[in-house]
């Protein structure tokens, strides 16, 4: 398996290997570039923002995709304000199915903990456990709403040699837009979890991050950013990880602060995002958050 420092590294690597040794598709009227079965980790799951000046990674945007996902709600009137594709994708209600996190802390079943809660029991319990596991795609998603079907299969969280590892396996995915918010959001949610089985296991470190994609694909529409960001890719490989500044617009080591769970993430966002916000204020709002959130 491929393995990277961060999520830059992992970006110029993976689109290498898809123009060199990918296969032309034309999946749903579109032609890409395709490899199947594909596999890579990375080293540091806390550098995953993106340098590269042709890629115009909006970690702003990445950040307020993931408290979206924290916050549970499935209503897309903030979030497609920041990136169009939710507003393509939603239902007659203006809902969509893809806010993972509407998965991942589901706590509306009688007399059952939210999935999150059970998979940090199970480590604290069998800290070699291979059931952490919490489940995105359903069954339901084939037949709910054919725009908007889950590309995350699963995710699962083990514990090995003392270190918190989070695989995450999708049935599809975009390289250049869907990979690297996907891989930051995952991220996150890593460190959120390594932060809450610290409070009963204090030693326990960082791990690796895995992404596991049946058909990871490049649209013919991004060939040309594609081509830019391996020619960029050649003139920033120093960079300084450990930037104070931030007023940036983008960052690359994304540290969560080590007191933080998702309870107390909860309790800051929920109310906020209920709110119809118009673009500006809804990014000045991430600017206020990830100076709470961050080292």
């Amino acid at each position: 398996m491929k393995t990277y420092a961060g999520l830059d590294a992992a970006l110029v690597g993976e689109l290498q290997n898809i123009i060199d040794f990918g296969n032309l598709v034309n999946s749903r009227g579109e032609s890409q570039k395709e490899v199947l079965c594909r596999s890579f980790r990375i080293k540091d799951p806390t550098l995953i923002s993106i340098q590269i000046p042709s890629r115009k990674f909006n970690a702003d945007y990445a950040l307020f995709e993931w408290l979206w996902y924290i916050s549970r709600d499935r209503n897309v009137h903030n979030i497609s304000k920041l990136a169009k594709i939710w507003d393509i994708i939603k239902d007659e209600d203006g809902t969509v199915e893809s806010n993972y996190g509407y998965y991942i802390f589901d706590d509306t079943q009688d007399n059952t903990p939210s999935p999150w809660e059970w998979c940090k029991q199970e480590l604290l319990d069998d800290s070699d456990s291979r059931r952490a596991t919490i489940p995105i795609n359903q069954p339901i998603h084939k037949v709910r709403n054919a725009l908007d079907i889950p590309c995350t299969q699963y995710i699962q969280f083990f514990i090995r040699d003392n270190k918190l590892h989070l695989s995450v396996n999708m049935r599809s995915c975009d390289i250049i837009f869907g990979m690297c918010n996907d891989v930051f959001t995952f991220s996150l949610m890593q460190q959120l979890m390594l932060n809450e089985l610290r409070i009963d296991m204090p030693d326990l470190e960082l791990g690796y991050y895995y992404h596991i994609v049946g058909s990871l694909h490049l649209y013919e529409r991004h060939f040309k950013m594609a081509k830019n960001i391996l020619i960029d890719s050649t003139e920033i490989w120093e960079v300084v990880f450990t930037s104070k500044d931030w007023t940036a617009a983008n960052w690359c080591k994304v540290e969560l602060k080590p007191e933080l769970t998702y309870l107390d993430i909860c309790d800051s966002i929920e109310l906020k995002l209920q709110t119809d916000l118009d673009k500006s204020l809804l990014y000045q709002y991430v600017c206020s958050m990830r100076k709470k959130l961050f080292v």
